[in-house]
């Protein structure tokens, strides 16, 4: 008899926000295609069109009320209730936000299976009682759940030093394509290899003003487009565009076949992120283009393993320094290239990880 995976915490699937979203679109396929059959929670609101599966996956849309701060734990509280009325072998529940109800899942009888991101409560964008909230939310993903699986070595490392409770270490993964469509590129006034690029959430923890201000400082007719956006922030959105010239390029949220092509004819992708997980965009930008300048960030440094470029965290000057390097580099950057892509080939193949997911099911 097949077993039922339940996943909540998240917007759902089809993926079009986070990492979250595109970790479990991609696993869940998986495995479904390895004998599972995977329910996933996905928030009403979210979806204009509510489909009933998705590439094999059941999905299940509850409602949630619509805010920074009740969006995602109304949606889990619903899911959790939802839980007691349908067949389950296992939950993955994810987000550190959320763990508060793992208690109460685990009064279901199955395993609980916790997926907590970075140090979220450490975000710029939270109040003090949300920070707290988040912080203490950490205890219950640890000492609640069957098991609790962190995407970076360091973030292991500081749970496991904290709380004495070993974590499992499972990172995001990326997709490698072959066939791009240039098409995209005039919609924006770009040519292939003329832009540098960078994609995230506009929230300050990304540094974007930083990378502004050291793109400024470089004399190029290379252009910086900057991906995302962030319907909650609008006021800091409007001042991320009121710094850019007519040398940057903001695309507002795009996705997919868009979002693939604008990434993967880039001279690079660059961050200035001052504080990270495992970064999605990062490693989407080393498996599709192959090149990536990123602040030192032990998260970042890890992810790359040795390849691409870094930059002391924060420091503008030494960004733009590197910046007006690599732009006129170009054939140091097409040698790593092939160097960075073996790499997401070998630590993070969506195949490769979904396994480890398998692995852990089957002894839970």
């Amino acid at each position: 008899m097949r077993k039922t995976i339940v996943i909540i915490g998240s917007r759902g699937i089809p993926a079009s926000y986070s990492g979250f979203e595109t970790s479990i679109q991609e696993t869940s396929i998986r495995l479904v295609n390895k004998g599972f059959d995977v329910v996933v929670h996905c928030r009403r609101n979210h979806y204009r069109v509510k489909k009933q599966s998705f590439n094999g996956v059941r999905l299940k849309h509850l409602p949630s009320i619509k805010s920074k701060f009740f969006d995602t734990i109304t949606h889990t509280a619903l899911s959790t209730v939802q839980i007691f009325f349908e067949k389950v072998d296992y939950v993955i529940l994810y987000g550190i936000g959320n763990s508060i109800f793992i208690p109460f899942l685990r009064l279901r009888g199955v395993p609980v299976i916790a997926v907590v991101d970075g140090a979220d409560w450490e975000r710029a964008k939270w109040p003090f009682f949300a920070k707290k909230y988040l912080s203490v939310n950490r205890y219950f993903a640890v000492y609640f759940s069957s098991l609790y699986i962190v995407d970076n070595e360091k973030l292991a490392l500081d749970y496991q030093q904290r709380f004495k409770r070993n974590p499992v270490y499972i990172p995001y993964g990326a997709n490698q394509l072959s066939i791009y469509d240039s098409r995209f590129l005039g919609k924006y006034g770009l040519c292939e290899r003329g832009y540098i690029i960078f994609i995230g959430r506009f929230v300050k923890e990304k540094g974007i003003d930083l990378l502004i201000q050291a793109f400024e400082q470089v004399t190029t007719d290379k252009k910086l487009v900057i991906v995302g956006g962030n319907e909650t922030d609008k006021k800091y959105v409007q001042s991320l565009h009121s710094k850019g010239g007519n040398r940057i390029v903001f695309t507002g949220f795009i996705y997919g076949e868009e979002y693939e092509s604008l990434l993967h004819k880039a001279l690079f992708y660059v961050s200035a992120s001052l504080l990270e997980g495992t970064s999605p965009s990062l490693l989407s930008a080393m498996a599709i283009n192959g090149f990536a300048l990123v602040s030192n960030l032990p998260e970042n440094e890890e992810v790359l393993k040795g390849s691409c470029a870094t930059f002391e965290t924060g420091n503008v000057n030494q960004l733009a320094e590197k910046l007006r390097f690599y732009i006129n580099a170009e054939d140091k950057i097409e040698i790593e290239r092939e160097r960075t892509k073996f790499i997401v080939k070998k630590y993070y193949s969506w195949d490769t990880i979904t396994d480890k997911y398998v692995e852990l099911l089957d002894h839970n």
